[in-house]
C-alpha cells in the first residue's frame, strides 16, 4: 500500500493496534495516519519542505530527518522526542524504521508471535508517550495538535486542490475451473466455498428469485467491494447441476394418455428427504390414535383410524425384538391366537400427558382352529403381544398347537390377505427394518402464470405431510411441489402422481430415518384430496354444482328434480326443463355436449315461459337440500362409469351418454377424452357391425375399461377388510374457505353510508373498501364482516335476514373446532333462520354442502386441517418460477426450479444426505451411518446468523426460524414513566391492600403484556383470566386490563416479565335482545399475577339498545396529514353497557364457555313460514309491475342471482 505514496520510503507501516496505517519519517510528528489521511498530509507545505530537504544533496540519509528551518535541537526537545517514541513491550523505545537494504536475509515468523501483545503498550506509556509528542509539537513550531491533518481535516494549503479518489481494489478472481471439479471446503460441504454457497441459496429463494441478469450485477457488485474468489454465472450453475444431480430431487418426465408431455417431481425422493430432516421428522405421527372421542388432529379421525386399508396405513409395530404385522397370526400372553387388523395408539392410563400413549391393535378372534371371522374383532394392548408369526412357526409344534400356516377365511372361504406360508409381503421386503406410513395432503388447483391480468392458466399439484400437526401442516415449509403444466388437464397428471404413488405403495419408499437413525421402509397413502369446489368436483368424477345432482357427496337433486325418482343409468329419469340449479359459481370443467340438453331446455323455456313456483314446489325444495340423501359410494360410482364406457362402446351415441351424464351427475373427464376419440372414430359406421367393433378396438386396443377411467380410482385408500361402503368422495372434504356464501343483501345509497360508519366505529380496518367493493374481497375482509356482522347490521336488513346473520356468526367460530355437537346444531340453526328468511338460497349448492360439514370433520379431523389457504398462498411461488422461466417448457422448468428450491432447503435444515447415481429415480440404500453425510458447519450457521439491523433472509424465506413456542407467558414491555412507590400506583388506590407495602421498592409501570395464547395485550383491551384459586372447569374471568407493574431489581425484571396486573372485572348480566350474546357489567377490581392472561376477547357497545347514531365526527388523515375534512363516527349513549362478542374467531375454545343458547327454530314451521313469505313478496312485485306495465306479463320468481349490483355479501 505504501507504493501509493508519493515517497514511499519516508513512511513506516504501523502493526499491532496501528495496523493499515501510517507515520511521516520525514515530519517525525508521530502521528499515525490511514492511507488517505496519509496522501492528503503529503500535500502540505511542511511535509514537502521536510521531503526536500532531506532529498538534498548537502544533507545526509539519516533516520531523523529534521525541519529545515530548525535549528539544533535543544535538550528539552531531545529528551521529549525520546519520550515520545512509542516503547516496546520490555520497555525501550522503538526504533524508527530505518532503510534496510538485505531483506531477503532476515526472515521472522510472524504467525508464531501474538501481535497484540507484542506490540500492545502499557497504559502509562501511551499516556507519556501522547503527552511527550504534544509538548515537543508545541515547543517547536507552536502548533497546536488539536488541529492536526490526522483528523481528517484538509490543510489550508491544499484547500481547492482535487483530491484523487481511492482507487478501486476488486477481489482477487477465482481461478477457472468447472463447477464439479471444485475444491472443495469441509466447512461449506457439499458446497466447494462459502462464496459459492451463500450465491446458491440466494438463487434459489423461494419468494426472491433473480434472472441472470441480474445475478450478474450482484456478481460484479461483490467483486467491486472486495470479495475474493467471486464465481462466475456459469460456475454457480455447474456447481448447481453438479448438487442437484447428486443430493437433489430428480424430475420425471411423463407423456400422459392424451398425449401431453408434462414433468412430475419425485414423490420417493420428497418424502425420503423429509424423513432425514431434523426439523420435521421428530413432529410426524405414522399411526392414528384413538383419542377417547377427542378429535383435534388428523390422526385421531375416523378416515385414518378406520378407513384406511391397514396394509397401507398401519402395517406393523415392534415390540422388545419382534416385529408384528397385520393379517398375520399372532399369540397372547394368555395363549389366545388372534391377527392384527390394525394398529393404533390410544392416550397412556398411566400418564395425563397427551404425548404418552400406549400401542394396541383391533384384531379379528376365532372359532376353531385357524378359520378367522372378520366380523368378530377385539381389542388388544401391545403388551399382551407374546409370539409374532415367525416365532410361531419354530414353536408351534412344542406348544402342540396347529401349523399356523394353515388359516382360511369365514367359512370355507380362502384366506386373501397374505400368503399363509410366508405371512405378510412386508416383513419379506423390509428384512428386519420398521415399515412406517405417511399420510399426505393432495392438493390441486389452477393459477396464472403471469403477473398481468392476462390469464396464464396453471393447474398444479401440490402435498403436505398429513402427520404432522395442525400447526406446522399449512406452513410454506412444509408444502411440497409435485408437477404443473398450462396444457396437461389436472387428471392426466394426476395420473403420473399414481404412477409414483402405486410403485411406492407396491415396493415401499427407502429413507433415513434421522431420529431413529436406521433405514426405514416408508409407505405413502393419500389422506384427502383438497382443492374449491370445481376442481373437487373434477377429481372425484362429479358433473360439477351446475348439474342437477349438484353434491358430489350424496344424491340430492335440485330444483324442479321429482325427488321421488332415483337416479337411472338407462335414462329413464328425464331432464326438467325447469330445472334451475345453477350456482353463482358454475364450474369451469364442463363441456359443450354436457350443457346441450339444458341448453335446449333453456331454449324451450324462453319460447313458452317459466311456470311460477308453488308452495309446495318451495317447501319441496327446501326439504331436499335440508333433509337426509343417500350418500354416494366408491363402487357405484365405478359401476356407473363402467355402464357408460359400454353404452358408448356398444354402439349407443353421444346424445345418450350426454344425457347419463346428467341424470346421474356422473362426469370423468379423463374419460371424455377416450369417449370423443370413439365417437370420432365410429362416426358414419353402423352399431353393431363388424367394422363398428373394428372401429373401437383400435382406440381400446383390448385394454379394459379401468384403465380409460380417471386415475383417482387407482389411489387405495379404501379398507377392504372391514367396510365396502364408504363414499366416493371421502378424498374430497367439504372446503370451509369456499363453502359458505350468504348471497346477497340489498341495502340502498342511506344505508351504505351507515354502515359505513358503523364498520368504522365497530374498529374494522378499511371500512370503505369493504363497502364500496363487497364484491372482491378477501378471506381476511370476510372474516372481519362475519364478526363484525351482529354489530352493525341490527336495523339495516329484515329481521328474518338479520337472524340468518346471527346464525352465521354464531357458526364461524365452530368451524376452527372440534365442537362437533354445538357445530351441527349452529348449522342447522343457520340453515332454519336461512329457510325462515326465503327458500330462494336453496338453489344455491353451497348451503346444502354446508351439511356435510360435520360428518367430514369426524372423518378429517377440524376444517382448518382441510382448508386451502396455506396452498393457495404457495401459487405466488409457482407464479415466481413461471414468470423467471422462457416459457418454452413450463412443466419442465418450474419442476426443476422448485426442486432445487427443496434440495436447499433440505440442506439448510441440516438434514442429512447420501449421493446417488445421475439421472437416476433409484434411492439411496445404506446401513451405514457413516455414509450419510450433514452439511458443513458452515451451512447451518447461516440460519443462525443474526447481524443488526438486518433479518436473517435464508431463514426467514425459507420457512426455518423456529416459531412453534409462543413468547414466554409474562413477558411485557416497560411505557416511557420513571418507576414509582406502590402508593402512587392505580392498584394501591384501587385494591389498597392486594400488594403488601414494602420500604423503598419502587415499581415500573408497563404497556402490555403477553397473555397465555402468545397475543401481547395493552392497557385499556378486555382479557379473559384465570383466578388462582378457582376450579379448573370454571369460567375465566372477563376483564379489562387497567395496569401492569413490574417490581424493580426483581427477578422478574431481569426477564423482563411483569409481576402484577390490575383487572376491572365484569360479569354477565344475561343476554342482549337483539344480538343474541351476553350482556356484561362492571363487578369490582382484583389483582392478579402477570401469568393469569388467557387471551383478549372483543366487547362492543349495546348501540341496539340504545339507538346510537352517527352524530359524532373525526378528523380525517391524508398522507398522515390532519386535513379539515371529517367522518361520521357512532356516538355512544350508556357506554357502560357492554355486548362480549362470542362471534370473534380467535381463541374461540375460551370464548365460547360464555356463549348465549338460542332457542331453536323447528325445521318445517321454518321452511312453511320462508316459503309464505316469498309468494307475498312474488305477489307483491306482481301487482306492482302490473300497474306500471299492465300489457306485460307477470315476471317469475326473483332469483338470488337477478338481484342488482349494487350488493354486499360475506363469503367464507
Amino acid at each position: 500500500m505504501s507504493e501509493e505514496f508519493a515517497h514511499p520510503n519516508f513512511w513506516a507501516a504501523g502493526v499491532g493496534r496501528h495496523r493499515r496505517k501510517w507515520s511521516c519519517l520525514a515530519c517525525k510528528d508521530d502521528k499515525w495516519r490511514d492511507a488517505r489521511a496519509a496522501r492528503r498530509h503529503e500535500k502540505t507545505i511542511l511535509h514537502r519542505e521536510n521531503v526536500g530537504h532531506l532529498l538534498s544533496p548537502q544533507i545526509c540519509p539519516s533516520s531523523s530527518p529534521t525541519r529545515p528551518d530548525s535549528t539544533r535541537n535543544s535538550p528539552l526537545l531531545d529528551l521529549l522526542a525520546d519520550l515520545s517514541e512509542p516503547m516496546s513491550p520490555h520497555g525501550m523505545p522503538c526504533a524508527a524504521a530505518a532503510p534496510y537494504d538485505d531483506y531477503d536475509s532476515f526472515q521472522l515468523d510472524w504467525d508464531a508471535i501474538d501481535h497484540e501483545q507484542l506490540y500492545l503498550p502499557s497504559v502509562h506509556d501511551e499516556r507519556l508517550t501522547t503527552m511527550a509528542s504534544s509538548l515537543a509539537a508545541w515547543l517547536a513550531d507552536g502548533e497546536d495538535p488539536a488541529f492536526s491533518d490526522a483528523d481528517g481535516s484538509v490543510s489550508p494549503d491544499v484547500q481547492g486542490e482535487d483530491l484523487d479518489p481511492e482507487p478501486v481494489q476488486p477481489g482477487a478472481t477465482r481461478p477457472p475451473q468447472r463447477g464439479d471439479t471444485a475444491p472443495l471446503n469441509p466447512t461449506w460441504f457439499p458446497w466447494p466455498d462459502k462464496q459459492t454457497c451463500i450465491l446458491d441459496i440466494l438463487r434459489h429463494l423461494p419468494r426472491s428469485l433473480f434472472s441472470d441478469a441480474q445475478l450478474q450485477v450482484i456478481l460484479w457488485g461483490l467483486s467491486v467491494l472486495g470479495v475474493d474468489n467471486v464465481p462466475s454465472t456459469r460456475m454457480l450453475k455447474d456447481i448447481d447441476s453438479s448438487l442437484q444431480s447428486q443430493y437433489g430431487i430428480p424430475s420425471v418426465r411423463y407423456e400422459g394418455a392424451l398425449g401431453h408431455i408434462y414433468y412430475v417431481n419425485h414423490l420417493p425422493s420428497i418424502i425420503a428427504q423429509e424423513m432425514a430432516n431434523p426439523r420435521v421428522r421428530p413432529h410426524i405421527r405414522h399411526y392414528p390414535e384413538d383419542a377417547r372421542g377427542r378429535v383435534d388432529q388428523p390422526w385421531q379421525a375416523a378416515r385414518w383410524l378406520y378407513e384406511i386399508d391397514p396394509a397401507i396405513a398401519t402395517p406393523m409395530i415392534r415390540k422388545g425384538q419382534q416385529d408384528f404385522y397385520v393379517f398375520e397370526l399372532t399369540k397372547l400372553m394368555d395363549g389366545t391366537m388372534v391377527v392384527p387388523e390394525r394398529w393404533y395408539t390410544k392416550p397412556s392410563a398411566r400418564s395425563s400427558s397427551p404425548f404418552d400413549f400406549e400401542y394396541w391393535a383391533r384384531a379379528c378372534g376365532r372359532t376353531r382352529g385357524y378359520v378367522i371371522h372378520t366380523y368378530d374383532t377385539v381389542e388388544v394392548p401391545a403388551s399382551d403381544l407374546l409370539l409374532s408369526f415367525p416365532h410361531l412357526l419354530h414353536t408351534y409344534r412344542m406348544d402342540g398347537q396347529p401349523d399356523p400356516c394353515n388359516i382360511i377365511g369365514c367359512g370355507v372361504l380362502p384366506w386373501v390377505y397374505t400368503d399363509p406360508a410366508v405371512g405378510n409381503r412386508w416383513r419379506m421386503r423390509a428384512q428386519g427394518h420398521r415399515v412406517l406410513s405417511y399420510m399426505i395432503w393432495l392438493y390441486c388447483d389452477d393459477t396464472s402464470g403471469n403477473m398481468s391480468k392476462k390469464w396464464n392458466k396453471h393447474n398444479s399439484f401440490l402435498f403436505t405431510a398429513a402427520g404432522l400437526p395442525r400447526v406446522m401442516v399449512h406452513k410454506e415449509s412444509s408444502i411440497h411441489f409435485l408437477a404443473t403444466s398450462n396444457i396437461a388437464p389436472p387428471l392426466e397428471m394426476l395420473d403420473g402422481i399414481v404412477d409414483q404413488l402405486e410403485h411406492a405403495q407396491m415396493h415401499g419408499i427407502w429413507a433415513w430415518d434421522i431420529e431413529g437413525r436406521e433405514m426405514v421402509l416408508v409407505i405413502p397413502a393419500v389422506l384427502a384430496m383438497l382443492g374449491d369446489n370445481p376442481m373437487q368436483s373434477e377429481l372425484a368424477c362429479h358433473v360439477g354444482l351446475q348439474g342437477k345432482f349438484f353434491c358430489r357427496n350424496c344424491w340430492v337433486q335440485g330444483a324442479g328434480a321429482d325427488s321421488r325418482q332415483c337416479p337411472d343409468l338407462t335414462g329413464s329419469v328425464l331432464t326438467n326443463a325447469d330445472d334451475d340449479t345453477r350456482s353463482i359459481e358454475t364450474g369451469s370443467h364442463a363441456t359443450d355436449s354436457d350443457g346441450s340438453i339444458h341448453k335446449d331446455a333453456m331454449h324451450q323455456l324462453k319460447r313458452k315461459g317459466r311456470r311460477s313456483e308453488t308452495m309446495q314446489d318451495l317447501v319441496d325444495r327446501a326439504r331436499r337440500f335440508l333433509g337426509v340423501n343417500a350418500p354416494r359410494t366408491r363402487q357405484d360410482t365405478m359401476d356407473k362409469l363402467r355402464s357408460m364406457f359400454d353404452e358408448v362402446t356398444n354402439g349407443k351415441g353421444k346424445t345418450r351418454y350426454t344425457k347419463m351424464k346428467t341424470d346421474t351427475g356422473i362426469k370423468d373427464t379423463y374419460m371424455d377424452v377416450f369417449i370423443e376419440r370413439i365417437l370420432k372414430h365410429v362416426k358414419g359406421i353402423r352399431a353393431g357391425t363388424d367394422r363398428y367393433l373394428e372401429a373401437v378396438s383400435a382406440i381400446t386396443q383390448g385394454h379394459p375399461v379401468e384403465e380409460f377411467m380417471s386415475p383417482v380410482w387407482r389411489i387405495k385408500g379404501k379398507n377392504i377388510f372391514t367396510d365396502q361402503m364408504i363414499p366416493s368422495l371421502t378424498y374430497t372434504p367439504v372446503e370451509v374457505l369456499h363453502v359458505i356464501l350468504l348471497g346477497f343483501v340489498k341495502l340502498n345509497d342511506i344505508q351504505k353510508a351507515e354502515l359505513q360508519v358503523r364498520l368504522a366505529s365497530f374498529d374494522v380496518s378499511a371500512a370503505q373498501t369493504l363497502v364500496q367493493y363487497a364484491g372482491s374481497l378477501t378471506g381476511r375482509d370476510f372474516r372481519a364482516i362475519a364478526q363484525a356482522a351482529p354489530f352493525v347490521l341490527y336495523d339495516l336488513v329484515p329481521h328474518e335476514c338479520y337472524e340468518a346473520f346471527l346464525a352465521l356468526s354464531a357458526l364461524v367460530p365452530l368451524n376452527i373446532e372440534e365442537h362437533l355437537v354445538a357445530l351441527q346444531a349452529a348449522i342447522d340453526h343457520f340453515l332454519n333462520c336461512t329457510a325462515r328468511w326465503t327458500p330462494r338460497w336453496f338453489n344455491k349448492p353451497k348451503f346444502h354442502i354446508l351439511r356435510h360439514l360435520p360428518d367430514h370433520i369426524r372423518r378429517f379431523g377440524p376444517a382448518i386441517l382441510f382448508a386451502t389457504e396455506g396452498f393457495e398462498s404457495y401459487n405466488a411461488i409457482i407464479r415466481d418460477h413461471s414468470i423467471h422461466s422462457n416459457r418454452q417448457a413450463p412443466s419442465r422448468d418450474i419442476a426443476r426450479g422448485m426442486a432445487r428450491c427443496n434440495r436447499v432447503r433440505h440442506l439448510l435444515s441440516g438434514s442429512k444426505f447420501c449421493a446417488r447415481g445421475p439421472v437416476t429415480t433409484e434411492l439411496p440404500y445404506s446401513d451405514n451411518e457413516h455414509e450419510w453425510f450433514w452439511p458443513g458447519p458452515g451451512v447451518g450457521s447461516l440460519i443462525n446468523v443474526n447481524i443488526p439491523s438486518f433479518c436473517n433472509v435464508i431463514a426467514d424465506y425459507f420457512g426455518l426460524i423456529d416459531d412453534t413456542d409462543p413468547p414466554e407467558v409474562g413477558s411485557c414491555v416497560h411505557d416511557k414513566t420513571r418507576p414509582r412507590p406502590l402508593e402512587k400506583t392505580a392498584t394501591a388506590i384501587r385494591v389498597p391492600r392486594a400488594l403488601i407495602h414494602v420500604e423503598r421498592r419502587l415499581y415500573q409501570t408497563c404497556q402490555s403484556v403477553i397473555a397465555m395464547n402468545g397475543e401481547a395485550c395493552r392497557l385499556g383491551v378486555f382479557v379473559l383470566a384465570r383466578e388462582g384459586r378457582a376450579a379448573s372447569n370454571a369460567l375465566p374471568l372477563i376483564g379489562r386490563l387497567h395496569e401492569i407493574l413490574q417490581i424493580c431489581h426483581s427477578p422478574a425484571q431481569q426477564h423482563d416479565q411483569a409481576n402484577w396486573l390490575l383487572l376491572e372485572i365484569f360479569q354477565v348480566i344475561g343476554s342482549a335482545d337483539v344480538y343474541h350474546l351476553p350482556r356484561i357489567q362492571a363487578s369490582g377490581w382484583v389483582v392478579l399475577p402477570a401469568t393469569a392472561l388467557i387471551c383478549c376477547v372483543n366487547v362492543q357497545h349495546n348501540c341496539a339498545g340504545h339507538h346510537c347514531t352517527g352524530s359524532s365526527s373525526v378528523s380525517v388523515y391524508e398522507e398522515r396529514e390532519k386535513t379539515t375534512k371529517t367522518m361520521r363516527r357512532i356516538e355512544h349513549r350508556n357506554p357502560s353497557d357492554l355486548i362480549l362478542n362470542t362471534a370473534q374467531m380467535r381463541d374461540a375454545a375460551h370464548v365460547q364457555r360464555f356463549r348465549t343458547r338460542v332457542q331453536q327454530l323447528e325445521r318445517d314451521w321454518a321452511i312453511h313460514m320462508g316459503a309464505a313469505a316469498e309468494l307475498n313478496a312474488q305477489k307483491l312485485k306482481t301487482l306492482k309491475t302490473s300497474k306500471a306495465t299492465p300489457k306485460r306479463q307477470s315476471p317469475a320468481v326473483p332469483s338470488a342471482a337477478t338481484l342488482d349490483n349494487d350488493a354486499w355479501h360475506v363469503k367464507l
